[in-house]
C-alpha cells in the first residue's frame, strides 16, 4: 500500500484465473473452459474505496445437441469499476457496505461450423453491466469474516449481428435479475493469506446458483 495525493492510499494487484461454465438451454448442453489475466488498482480514503480492474482472456467451448457436438473459441476483454463505503458499527465488528459496480465487456466468438453443418458468423459483442448492491459484513475476534449480500443486475447489450448460413438470427438479451447469498473469508498469518468461499442465488432474467472459491497470498512486505 502506498500513499498518493489528496490523502488516498493505493494498492496495485495482479491475478490469473480459470473460468469454467456449464449451461443448458433449448436442448443444447454447453461447456466452457478458459483463462483470464488482469490487474486491479484500488484506492482507499477513510471508509471509502474505489477499485478499477482491467482483464483479458480466452475460452474454448463445446456444445452438444441433437445434431452432435461442435467446438468454438472466444476472446474476451473488459474493464470494471467498483465503488463503496463502509459504515462501521460496534467498533468495526459489523460493517454495512453499499456498493456499485459498472463494467464493460468485449466478447468475440470466432466463426465456426456447427454440428448441423451450418456456418455460424457473429460480430463482436459489447456489453455494459450495472450492479448496485449492499453487503452486511461481520468481523470476529478469531479472524473469520462472514457476510450476506444482495445485488440488482442490469445488462445493456448492443445489437450483435449473428448469422447462420447468411440468415440473420434473433438478438440475444438478458433481463434484469437479483442475486443474493452468503460468504465467508478467513485471514491467516498477519493477513498475508486469505481464503474465501461464496454462494449466490440468481432469480429473474437469470436463474441458478453461483459458487465461488478463492485464495489470495500477499507476496512481499
Amino acid at each position: 500500500m502506498k500513499t498518493t495525493k489528496n490523502g488516498f492510499d493505493r494498492v496495485m494487484t495482479g491475478y490469473i484465473g480459470y473460468n469454467g461454465a456449464s449451461q443448458r438451454y433449448n436442448g443444447v448442453d454447453a461447456y466452457q473452459n478458459g483463462a483470464i489475466l488482469g490487474t486491479t488498482a484500488t484506492f482507499y480514503k477513510n471508509n471509502f474505496f474505489n477499485a478499477t480492474t482491467l482483464s483479458v482472456g480466452a475460452s474454448t467451448g463445446e456444445a452438444t445437441s441433437m445434431y452432435g457436438s461442435e467446438n468454438y473459441t472466444m476472446l474476451l476483454a473488459g474493464i470494471a469499476n467498483k465503488t463503496g463505503y463502509n459504515f462501521e458499527f460496534k467498533e468495526g465488528r459489523i460493517i454495512l457496505q453499499p456498493n456499485f459496480i459498472i463494467s464493460y465487456t468485449f466478447v468475440n466468438t470466432f466463426d465456426y461450423t456447427n454440428a448441423a453443418g451450418v456456418r455460424i458468423e457473429s460480430d463482436p459483442l459489447n456489453a455494459i453491466q450495472l450492479a448496485p448492491g449492499i453487503k452486511l459484513i461481520g468481523n470476529t475476534k478469531n479472524g473469520w469474516q462472514p457476510y450476506l449480500g444482495v445485488n440488482m443486475v442490469w445488462n445493456l447489450l448492443q445489437d450483435a449481428k449473428v448469422t447462420a448460413n447468411d440468415v440473420r438470427l434473433p438478438e440475444m438479451s438478458i433481463r434484469p435479475y437479483v442475486q443474493y447469498g452468503a460468504g465467508v473469508q478467513k485471514n491467516f498469518k498477519d493477513d498475508k493469506i486469505t481464503a474465501y468461499g461464496q454462494a449466490m442465488i440468481h432469480n429473474g432474467g437469470r436463474n441458478g446458483l453461483a459458487l465461488t472459491l478463492g485464495f489470495r497470498w500477499n507476496i512481499g512486505k
